[in-house]
C-alpha cells in the first residue's frame, strides 16, 4: 500500500474503525484494544510516515492544526474586519507551521459533534484555539480550561485572571474617540455601538463616559446607543438621528464598515460630510481609504493583534505554560477626510 493518505478520515476508513478511534490512539488511550492500535499503526505506516500529518502527530503529539471559533449568533457570520484579522492570522499560522479551521460557535453553550472545532480539540486532532467575540460567563472558556486546552481570546476576559488575551485597549479607544471629536468643536456627537454583551462595547462606553466625566462635558452633548451591530442598523439609527430637531453634527460608528450606514444616511439627508456632520470609524480597513470622503478611523493595528495572538498561543504549545499573558494594543488615529 503506497498511497499518501492526508486526512484522519482516511486512516480511519482504511483501519476500518471510526475517526474517534484513531484519534485515541493518537493520545495514547490505554482503553484501544491492542490489536485495533497495531491495525491503526500499520496503516499509518504504510501510507508513508513522513508525508503523513497522523503519523507527525503520533510521533510529535501535534497535529499543527489549531481552530478559530467565531460566535455564530452574529447578524453576518464575518463582516470586513473578522475577514481581516482572520486573514492576518491565518499568514501568521502558515509562518509559524499551522494551519487553522474556522468553526462557529455559541457563548452560552458548546457542541460535540465531529464536525465541531470542540470535537477536534477535545479528541486531539487539534493542538489548540483562538475565540473570537467573548462574552462574560463565556462557556466556551469554561469548556476550554476545564478541559486543559490551550487557547488564546482576541477580546478580553474579566471572569479570569490567569486567562490569555491579546486585544485593542478598548477603553482607551472609546476615551480617543470622545477626546478627538471633541477637540474639532463638535457640539452634539453620537456614538454608535455594536451588541451591549460584548465587552468590546463595554469597554468602548466606559472610555467615552470617562472623557466626558474628565471634561465635566454636558450630558446633552453626546450620547450613545447600543446594537448597532451591521450597515442596516448603521443606517438607521443614522437616520433616526439626524431627522431629530438637534441632529448631531459629529458621529462615532464601531466599524468602518458600518460606517457604509451612516455615510448613506447623511447623503439622504442632503449633508455633507464633514462640513455638517464629522464621521469617525474604528479598524482602519483598507475600504475606508475609498468612501466619499476617505473615512478618518481609529487604528487598531489588526496584523499586529494577529501576530501576537498566535505568538502567544503557540508558546503555550511549546513551553506547555497556561499562565496568562496578556497584550492591549493602544489604539491611535488615522487622519483621512471625513472629519
Amino acid at each position: 500500500m503506497h498511497m499518501k493518505t492526508q486526512t484522519i478520515k482516511d486512516v480511519a476508513r482504511l483501519a476500518g474503525v471510526s475517526i474517534r478511534t484513531v484519534s485515541r490512539v493518537i493520545n495514547d488511550d490505554p482503553n484501544v484494544k491492542a490489536e485495533t492500535r497495531e491495525r491503526i499503526l500499520k496503516v499509518v505506516a504504510e501510507t508513508g510516515f513522513k508525508a503523513n500529518l497522523l503519523a507527525k502527530s503520533l510521533r510529535e503529539k501535534k497535529t499543527n492544526t489549531l481552530i478559530a471559533f467565531v460566535d455564530q449568533h452574529r447578524g453576518r457570520f464575518w463582516g470586513a474586519f473578522h475577514n481581516k484579522i482572520l486573514h492576518e492570522m491565518m499568514k501568521e499560522a502558515h509562518r509559524l507551521g499551522y494551519r487553522m479551521v474556522i468553526s462557529s460557535s455559541s457563548a452560552d453553550s458548546y457542541e460535540d459533534n465531529e464536525n465541531d472545532g470542540f470535537y477536534l480539540l477535545k479528541h486531539g486532532m487539534a493542538d489548540g484555539a483562538v475565540m473570537f467575540d467573548m462574552i462574560e460567563n463565556d462557556r466556551r472558556v469554561e469548556y476550554l480550561r476545564e478541559k486543559q486546552i490551550p487557547f488564546v481570546i482576541l477580546g478580553k476576559d474579566l471572569d479570569h485572571f490567569d486567562t490569555s488575551y491579546v486585544d485593542l485597549d478598548n477603553v482607551a479607544a472609546g476615551y480617543l474617540a470622545a477626546q478627538y471629536l471633541y477637540s474639532k468643536q463638535r457640539s452634539r456627537m453620537l456614538f454608535l455601538l455594536g451588541n451591549p454583551n460584548y465587552i468590546v462595547n463595554k469597554d468602548r462606553s466606559e472610555g467615552i463616559r470617562r472623557f466626558f466625566a474628565d471634561r465635566h462635558v454636558s450630558a446633552d452633548r453626546w450620547s450613545i446607543l447600543y446594537d448597532v451591530s451591521d450597515i442596516g442598523s448603521a443606517y438607521l439609527r443614522t437616520k433616526e438621528a439626524l431627522g431629530s430637531p438637534q441632529w448631531p453634527d459629529a458621529i462615532f460608528i464601531s466599524g468602518d464598515e458600518r460606517a457604509i450606514g451612516v455615510y448613506r444616511a447623511i447623503y439622504e439627508r442632503g449633508l455633507r460630510i464633514p462640513e455638517d456632520v464629522a464621521v469617525l470609524g474604528i479598524d482602519k480597513l483598507d475600504m475606508g481609504e475609498y468612501y466619499h470622503p476617505p473615512i478618518t478611523t481609529i487604528d487598531q493595528s489588526i496584523p499586529s493583534m494577529a501576530q501576537s495572538a498566535l505568538q502567544v498561543l503557540t508558546k503555550q504549545l511549546d513551553t506547555g505554560a497556561r499562565a496568562g499573558t496578556r497584550v492591549l494594543i493602544s489604539p491611535t488615529i488615522c487622519e483621512r477626510q471625513s472629519i
